[in-house]
């Protein structure tokens, strides 16, 4: 599982390498790219085949959730609107593209991680985040029009992956990093901004000051994506993140702790000065502040009012693979029904406003379970990914109103799985806690004693 998520980022600058620096045909760089799925169906084989021993054994059996019985009306949904489709092919298709990344769901929570690995992934999850902002800066400093071009950053009609925008009064290529486009990318960086600045509050002193420093270079990372579907995104995540802690703060003892610590609101105000002054110094501001003057006239917003208009005359949609834009090779030849951005309409136009509205209780289920978790769990990295994973879904959603982002695999194989860890975080501690009892009653260490493919707290 940690190869998978911290490889599958570079995924598509690998699928770009080999169709610029090699002369390998489209169907065989396809292939090479599907190393993520053989892994995934790897990882579902030999979960499936624990379960089945562990059953045969003992008789073993999973106790599910309100999210588990959601999860299963979803993936029924949208098997039924697949077999419907007037193109069969058209809806497997397009049904395989919402599937194999959720199968990392249900993968991350089978899984018991010990507390080293989880402070070994966290390190190196925000050691790749480095290296995605760092190749981010390299391509918006340095890089032109032919540079891009000559490293594969174009599409299949010749134009560019992201195209320009006017900044300043000068044109700027929108940077895209390791991933496929600049909206994945400020959606990446907002994931890894939420889980540098929890690591720096819930860490304290371990790698305190580098987390932070983390947290302001990954903002600046989403900064020069210009995207303000991400923008906003991160504002609602981290309005949950901050309503989150003065909850706390009103429960807790910390008032008192701040009180002793008066540097600590300082030091924030600093912060969130800082990140404002280089937001308006990179042209985010100026961005944001045009979009809002012409508001209404912006395509996308244009766009996710006429899907609504759509769906209210006709809610069950228009059939499981007809709408565009679609990034399967086949989605992209036929002809589609209808054109719609983002995500969250895209699944109401393939499996109807009830398909949707199952979506949306799953997830509104999920966060609730995470919501509780991340102030029940003991662990401070174990709390990091928990707030990570809702955080960023918070922020996610948002972005889904606007662009087909589900689409992007490392975008969403990262979400899945901290989703899946965090809704399993409260069993994974108990784990811990058996494992330890165990070994001070034995003395054979910690032995796992069950496979728990759900979280039975």
């Amino acid at each position: 599982m940690a190869v998978l998520v911290l490889l599958v980022p570079f995924r598509d600058l690998s699928i770009r390498w080999m169709n610029a620096g090699t002369d390998l045909s489209a169907a065989w760089v396809n292939a090479f790219s599907r190393w993520w799925y053989i892994m995934i169906l790897a990882l579902l084989g030999v979960v499936i085949l624990q379960a089945a021993l562990h059953w045969r054994k003992s008789g073993w059996t999973p106790r599910l959730r309100s999210l588990d019985a959601l999860f299963g009306l979803i993936l029924l949904v949208a098997m039924l609107y697949a077999l419907v489709s007037p193109d069969l092919k058209a809806g497997i298709t397009s049904l395989r593209g919402y599937l194999q990344p959720m199968a990392v769901f249900l993968l991350a929570r089978a899984m018991r991680p010990t507390r080293q690995h989880l402070r070994i992934l966290l390190a190196l999850m925000l050691i790749v985040g480095a290296l995605m902002a760092a190749f981010e800066l390299w391509q918006f400093f340095g890089w032109s029009e032919a540079d891009y071009r000559g490293h594969g950053y174009i599409r299949q009609n010749g134009e560019l992956v992201a195209p320009p925008v006017w900044i300043q009064e000068r044109e700027i290529i929108r940077p895209t990093s390791t991933v496929s486009g600049p909206n994945e990318l400020g959606v990446d960086m907002i994931i890894l901004s939420m889980l540098a600045g929890l690591a720096a509050v819930e860490l304290r002193s371990r790698g305190c000051f580098a987390a932070t420093g983390l947290a302001l270079l990954f903002f600046v990372g989403l900064a020069l994506t210009f995207s303000r579907s991400a923008f906003l995104g991160w504002l609602a995540a981290l309005g949950f993140v901050l309503l989150f802690y003065m909850r706390r703060t009103a429960e807790t003892d910390v008032r008192q702790a701040l009180q002793r610590r008066s540097w600590v609101p300082l030091l924030t105000a600093a912060l969130v000065a800082l990140l404002g002054v280089a937001a308006y110094r990179l042209g985010t501001v100026e961005l944001l502040r045009h979009t809002l003057q012409t508001f209404t006239q912006q395509y996308h917003i244009q766009d996710s009012l006429e899907a609504i208009r759509y769906l209210a005359a006709n809610p069950g949609g228009v059939g499981m693979g007809f709408v565009e834009p679609k990034g399967a090779f086949y989605l992209m030849a036929i002809e589609g029904k209808y054109h719609v951005e983002g995500s969250l309409f895209q699944i109401a136009m393939e499996m109807g406003v009830w398909g949707l509205a199952l979506w949306l209780a799953f997830w509104g289920s999920c966060l609730a379970v995470l919501w509780r978790a991340w102030d029940r769990v003991g662990d401070p990295t174990l709390r990091v990914f928990v707030g990570t994973a809702f955080a960023s879904w918070v922020g996610a959603l948002v972005a889904f109103v606007f662009f087909p982002l589900m689409q992007s695999v490392s975008l969403m194989v990262w979400l899945w799985f901290l989703l899946g860890l965090g809704v399993s975080a409260e069993a994974v501690e108990a784990d811990w806690t058996a494992s330890s009892h165990d070994a001070a009653g034995s003395g054979f260490g910690p032995v796992r004693k069950y496979l728990a493919l759900w979280d039975a707290s």
